[in-house]
């Protein structure tokens, strides 16, 4: 006999006698009317740490009615992250000071993710700040860019323009949407950066998602940087900057979030201040398009007017990384890479490097089939 035609009593007195949540939740499952009548009580009955259990479990499934009903039963959500990063400079970038040793996301950057407008929409209300930095680094524009979810994104962006203004706001964002080919996204992102002083200029925003579309083979993000006024022989480093949580340029753009370690708090000089979890890539455009391999986009930056005299550095950089890949898909663009120049380029007139670096010249040029 089907307990949903018991009479109400009988049902109160069953529910009365159970003496866990996992039977009383049980017993909720079995009819939409045993769930108005007990749901409310089911949910007052968790903990502290139930209820954000809960409620992040739902966020990253976009059950906008189960956070309702925690909310409604005494839930608290995290309205800042454990970094504080909004009282920090706002042009500073993050910096991995501190990797916790169980890492939690943040309900609104799990809903961002999954891309429930609604989810994210109630997190705002509740005096979430849209631009904060959870436990794995990330912000909840980030995974919605990289995820392509434009409308969240457009929402978050919308909900507090104060929080998305500065120097590095809106770079991961700007990477990860760029290294996925996510252009609806990216034209939402430049909008934003076009309607105001964000302290990022679009052109500087072109450069940064430039690197990211050529290292990552994604023609339509190049073609739209170069338009956007990316240059491509400007070598600023700050462009090709990475942070430890982001991809490397030989990443595959889908990879999933890496473990962060204490190695990874190893950091370089930005803006003057050394910052942890920073580390500088090779900030050469032509460079960027032999890492991704499309004969398309070398070709690109080549008849966009690179200047192809920068070649010598592209070569100091591939011999001191021995990536003779790189020298090789030189060699067969019909570039004239003679052992004299692989010297020249690595070591100029300095002969105490050029008596270091013998060795490795020697094996590159053995590797290439060049002559001594």
């Amino acid at each position: 006999m089907s307990l949903d035609i018991l009479p109400t009593e009988l049902i109160l007195m069953i529910e009365k006698n159970l003496h866990s949540q996992k039977d009383r939740n049980a017993l909720i499952r079995t009819s939409p009317r045993f769930a108005l009548m007990f749901d409310e009580k089911l949910y007052k009955s968790c903990s502290a740490q139930e209820h954000s259990y809960i409620i992040l479990w739902a966020a990253k499934r976009g059950l906008e009615g189960t956070i309702h009903k925690c909310l409604k039963a005494g839930a608290k959500i995290p309205r800042r992250d454990r970094f504080r990063s909004h009282l920090i400079d706002r042009d500073a970038p993050e910096s991995l000071s501190v990797i916790p040793r169980h890492p939690k996301s943040h309900p609104l950057t799990a809903a961002a993710e999954f891309g429930s407008l609604s989810c994210v929409n109630l997190f705002l209300e509740k005096g979430v700040n849209p631009n904060l930095l959870d436990e794995h680094y990330e912000t909840p524009l980030r995974q919605a860019a990289g995820n392509g979810h434009v409308n969240v994104v457009e929402l978050l962006l919308s909900s507090d323009a104060l929080a998305f203004t500065g120097a590095f706001k809106l770079r991961r964002p700007l990477k990860i949407a760029a290294a996925r080919g996510h252009l609806p996204v990216l034209k939402a992102l430049f909008s934003f950066l076009g309607s105001g002083d964000r302290n990022l200029t679009v052109k500087d925003a072109a450069q940064i998602i430039l690197y990211e579309g050529l290292w990552h083979s994604k023609v339509s993000v190049v073609r739209y940087a170069l338009k956007q006024g990316a240059d491509v022989n400007d070598e600023n480093s700050e462009f090709v900057l990475r942070f430890a949580p982001d991809l490397r340029p030989d990443d595959p753009p889908e990879k999933t979030r890496s473990r962060l370690v204490q190695g990874h708090k190893i950091g370089v000089t930005v803006r003057g201040i050394p910052t942890a979890g920073w580390s500088n890539l090779i900030p050469n455009t032509l460079h960027a398009a032999l890492v991704g391999g499309d004969r398309r986009l070398i070709d690109l930056i080549i008849d966009t007017g690179y200047d192809i005299t920068q070649i010598g550095s592209i070569l100091r950089y591939a011999v001191l990384r021995r990536e003779n890949v790189l020298i090789s898909k030189l060699m067969n663009m019909g570039v004239n890479i003679t052992s004299k120049i692989l010297y020249e380029s690595v070591c100029g007139e300095d002969l105490v490097m050029k008596e270091f670096m013998k060795t490795t010249l020697e094996k590159t040029m053995e590797e290439l089939g060049l002559n001594n």
